[in-house]
């Protein structure tokens, strides 16, 4: 996140090279730029969208607790817990159904894969080597699409394409550096889909698991219909919540980061869209 927002930072003060380039009438790159920079703040308010559904999830769960622990636990506080749950668990389950429904539809958030990958695929090394304005550009392109493929693999469910890498030409040191986070990366997105992961995210995966279990629970306990109930199973239920209580937690405390993430890829990407457009309109 800090080279996205360094090298950004750092269009600024190439802006010779640049006008440079514009008076030699080389318009093409800049007017692809321009077009990438309007599809990553589409992709950025996909994201946007993508965390306020886990917020709403996140809400959810907190009811759901709620309902367990502001009194004695009965057959009336069972059923509304696990109404609560239900719900959570249809949540993602319809971002799922989003996605397979006659198996013609995709989330927006595999479109913003597509979009990503395609955008890596158009960058250009020979346009870097023109001058040290272009090297900082495309280090921004290279750097902003990686950040936003990241997230967009972390907030998606069950996402079905491969994680997409970017070809980083060059020998520079951050080239390299890139190349083997990428790498390590799509080996831990890989490794998670392989355990079955319904969330790359694993703040909301194991928020997820916790939710089933707390949801098995008091369905097997309304399914007796033994009430009150005995001690062990007022425990049972209890810890239960425990668990889901503190992936609850880190779920909250996971989705803050990614909230300023998203908010600091936007305003870099205005920024510089703005400056490189009021060069543009002077050339």
């Amino acid at each position: 996140m800090e080279v996205v927002l360094s090298t950004h930072a750092s269009v600024e003060a190439f802006v010779p090279d640049l006008q440079q380039a514009l008076a030699d009438g080389d318009f093409k790159w800049l007017d692809e730029y321009l077009d990438d920079s309007v599809k990553l703040l589409d992709i950025c308010r996909a994201l946007r969208d993508a965390l306020e559904e886990i917020k709403n999830y996140h809400v959810l769960v907190e009811l759901a607790l709620h309902t367990l622990e502001k009194g004695a636990i009965g057959d009336a506080q069972l059923r509304r817990s696990k109404n609560v749950l239900l719900k959570c668990m249809e949540a993602l389950k319809r971002k799922d159904d989003d996605i397979n429904h006659l198996g013609q539809r995709r989330s927006k958030l595999e479109n913003c894969s597509s979009m990503l990958r395609r955008m890596g695929e158009k960058l250009n090394m020979e346009d870097a080597s023109k001058g040290n304005f272009f090297m900082v550009i495309y280090a921004a392109q290279v750097s902003t699409i990686f950040i936003c493929g990241v997230l967009t693999s972390a907030l998606s469910f069950k996402p079905r394409r491969a994680f997409t890498t970017i070809s980083v030409g060059g020998q520079s040191a951050w080239s390299f550096s890139l190349t083997s986070l990428q790498q390590r990366v799509k080996e831990q997105i890989e490794r998670k889909k392989s355990k079955g992961a319904n969330a790359l995210l694993e703040e909301l995966d194991r928020t997820d698991v916790a939710v089933r279990a707390l949801f098995d629970r008091i369905e097997k306990l309304l399914h007796a219909r033994v009430f009150p109930l005995r001690e062990d199973q007022i425990l049972d239920v209890k810890q239960a919540a425990m668990v889901l209580r503190d992936c609850s937690l880190e779920l909250h405390e996971g989705l803050a980061p990614l909230e300023v993430h998203v908010a600091d890829v936007f305003k870099v990407l205005i920024a510089s869209r703005v400056a490189l457009l009021d060069i543009y309109s002077h050339a």
